[in-house]
């Protein structure tokens, strides 16, 4: 199994070597830095942003809008979940709206919050209204697995709705999130970053890219786009290891 897992890791190390190699050929034949900049260039580019003074707090700016939207959809998802799992009535009358907001593309979603909200409010409106049917469909569903004879006893020896939450549900939504969570959170900084794009709040990675764009630097796009790129890699690495544990948890 280490082997195997070594093998990957070299494997992916030469793909990424060809990849680069493959870059550098193309962009040193095309000789165009607006269409394809050199590598040099990207690293450079990468490098003078990573020094800005106000890197820290363009990154912080849309991780705090991350985080805000993430919570806004999660609380409202437990809220919306618990409730049409109690209740079928609850459940058909958010149904259609539900549907309705996983159909919705993302783009139109931005420019919607750009109509109706402010520039600083947009990439709020969007992380949270692309985020929350995914968790409102995943903790209801989650709810599905509950044995039914749990259910039952608990109707039967009359437990509270109250003790029915701290001792049933919770735990349950506990369980899920713990496996999605990562997903879900890289999901809505994604979508955030979309949305700072098009609305161009003060600070935010994706206000930076806009400013990149219109200036024709495209190795300062390609540099917040490794950054992006990065930050994601972290995520994943610690959705590797909430995965595990949940995997532990299962057996």
């Amino acid at each position: 199994m280490k082997q195997f897992s070594w093998k990957n890791k070299i494997y992916n190390l030469l793909s990424c070597i060809i990849f680069i190699l493959i870059w550098e050929f193309i962009a040193t034949s095309i000789n165009n830095e607006i269409y394809l900049p050199k590598i040099e260039s990207i690293l450079s580019s990468t490098k003078e942003i990573v020094s800005d003074k106000e890197f820290i707090r363009i990154i912080l700016s849309t991780f705090y809008r991350t985080v805000l939207s993430y919570l806004i959809a999660l609380v409202l998802a437990v809220i919306f979940g618990v409730l049409s799992y109690a209740s079928p009535l609850f459940y058909y009358l958010l149904n259609p709206i539900n549907s309705l907001f996983k159909t919705i593309p993302t783009l139109v979603l931005i420019v919607l919050a750009l109509v109706w909200f402010d520039k600083d409010k947009a990439p709020y409106i969007v992380g949270f209204a692309i985020v929350l049917p995914i968790l409102y469909e995943g903790i209801r569903n989650s709810f599905k697995e509950i044995d039914k004879n749990i259910i039952e006893m608990t109707k039967i020896y009359e437990v509270s709705f109250i003790d029915k939450l701290k001792k049933i549900y919770l735990p349950k939504i506990k369980f899920y999130l713990m496996s999605i969570f990562v997903s879900t959170f890289s999901l809505a900084f994604k979508v955030v970053i979309a949305g700072e794009v098009h609305g161009q709040p003060k600070y935010g990675m994706g206000s930076q890219i806009q400013i990149e764009k219109v200036n024709f630097n495209t190795s300062g796009i390609f540099a917040w786009i490794i950054i992006i790129v990065l930050i994601s890699l972290i995520f994943e690495l610690i959705n590797s290891i909430l995965r595990k544990r949940v995997y532990r948890w299962k057996r």
